[in-house]
């Protein structure tokens, strides 16, 4: 994996814990409409069905260039998005959760 998609993927994720610093970074390259991270009230990094934003766009290519994904570039966390992860997760012996936690992302790493 390229280290600019690492690093790109990372911001995002740290991002998410700045509270609101993912939409800083989004609103920088991208219109309002995609700037949006479904979290609970207490902002994680966590990334699951219903996430969107910049940080599951940058887990969909990583995911697409491994051949686990196969659905669209759009920053949505999809049901397809979910399977994906899933199977990563299997891949990389990790509890298939289909959520991006941790332990996902340093395996996307």
């Amino acid at each position: 994996m390229k280290t600019s998609t690492k690093i790109a993927l990372a911001a995002a994720l740290v991002g998410t814990l700045g509270l609101g610093g993912l939409t800083q970074i989004v609103e920088a390259e991208q219109p309002q409409a995609e700037a949006t991270q479904h979290t609970s009230s207490t902002q994680t990094s966590v990334l699951k069905l219903g996430s969107t934003g910049e940080a599951v766009r940058q887990a969909q290519k990583i995911l697409q260039k491994e051949g686990f994904y196969k659905g669209p570039i759009n920053g949505t966390f999809s049901a397809e998005m979910k399977s994906a992860v899933i199977a990563f997760q299997k891949s990389e012996h990790i509890q298939p959760t289909g959520v991006i936690d941790a332990a996902t992302h340093a395996a996307m790493d």
